[in-house]
Formats: structure tokens, sequence, C-alpha cells
């Protein structure tokens, strides 16, 4: 039908429909019907930057051509999250080591003090948490709620993370604001294996 219309209503019946949509999410939100997740975080940067797109997307080539023009790297979402965060959360191996290269702030945070290499230690990314901690990410850098990296590999049971963060000089000792060290949070955990290797490298 769509096709049969005349540029102008065309356009016009394609604005209406979008913000249709976009009231209704609006509304679905607020009356609690639709999730605040992930998903609408996902939903916040395909409208924000093309960066934080290209990297989230893996798009390498993309990148690369949004770094020769310059583009901003530090450009952040709703929720501070930068395209080296948000490739730290999916797991964009090769758009980081571009980023990386290109000299991106390895250290900067999202809005709740979670860096890079927090969320990559989080989600299970060994290989971005090798990269990373290869370009001297902050280590016991703490979060809002004083959790460090080793904090979020170990409380989502990732025990080569856990491990590699160790090998790097992760502090066992800190606790966070709860007063929870690293080997608490491990023992509220299901992995056996994580509490042994905290264990044996004297976390108490």
């Amino acid at each position: 039908m769509l096709r049969t219309m005349a540029p102008t209503l065309r356009r016009a019946a394609i604005f209406g429909f979008v913000a249709t949509v976009t009231l209704g999410v609006m509304f679905g939100v607020m009356l609690g019907m639709m999730p605040v997740g992930p998903a609408a975080a996902q939903t916040n940067i395909l409208a924000d930057d093309a960066l934080i797109v290209a990297v989230y997307e893996n798009r390498v080539e993309k990148v690369r051509e949004l770094l020769v023009r310059q583009h901003p790297k530090s450009r952040a979402d709703t929720d501070g999250r930068t395209a080296l965060i948000w490739g730290s959360i999916q797991g964009s191996y090769d758009s980081i080591e571009l980023l990386l290269k290109d000299k991106v702030l390895i250290n900067q945070v999202d809005d709740v003090g979670n860096g890079a290499l927090y969320h990559a230690a989080e989600n299970g990314h060994a290989d971005v948490v090798d990269l990373l901690l290869i370009y001297r990410a902050l280590i016991n850098q703490e979060n809002r709620d004083g959790r460090t990296p080793i904090m979020a590999a170990v409380r989502a049971g990732h025990a080569r993370i856990v491990q590699a963060l160790l090998d790097a000089g992760a502090d066992v000792t800190i606790s966070d604001f709860t007063g929870r060290t690293v080997l608490d949070l491990a023992r509220e955990g299901r992995s056996r294996q994580v509490v042994q290797i905290l264990e044996k490298a004297g976390a108490r």
C-alpha cells in the first residue's frame, strides 16, 4: 500500500507509524509492561552513535573507517557506556583491538562505575580480558558498589578469567561496600573450582 502513495503521503505514513511505535514503547516502559534491561539498552545504542553500533556488532571494516575519519571514541550512550564498553560486553575482540591501537581511553567507566575490563570479566570473554590486560586496564578498578573485575568474574563463575586476573595481580583482599571479599562472593556462588583457585591464591 505504501508503494502506491505519493512520496509526501508515504513519508507521513511512515513517520506516523514510527511515532506510534515510539510512544507505545515509552508508555509500555512507564506502565511496567516492557522490560528495561539489556534488550532495551541494545535498542538505545542503535540510535546513539555509529561507532558504538559498529563495535557492538563487531563490524571491523566499519570501525576502521570511522577511526580513520577520527570519529569520537569516547562518546557514550545514555548509560555512560562507550564503544569500548559495549564491545567488552559483547566480546567484539577485533573491534576492541582496533580501538586500543587507536589509543581509546581504556579505563573510562559507565554510570555505575564499571569499565571495559569489568564487563568483559562479567560476561566471560577471556580473550578480551587478556587483551585489555595487555593494554594495561586498571585491574583493581572499583565500581560504585566497591566491586572489582575479579569480583565480577567470580560471581559469574568464570574460572579461566579469575585465574588470568590473579596472574595479572588482582587484589583478593579488597572488600565491597557490603564487606564481602572475593572469596565470600565465590562461596555464595556455585563454582567449587573458583573457590579452590582463590584459596590457592591465599584469598580469605
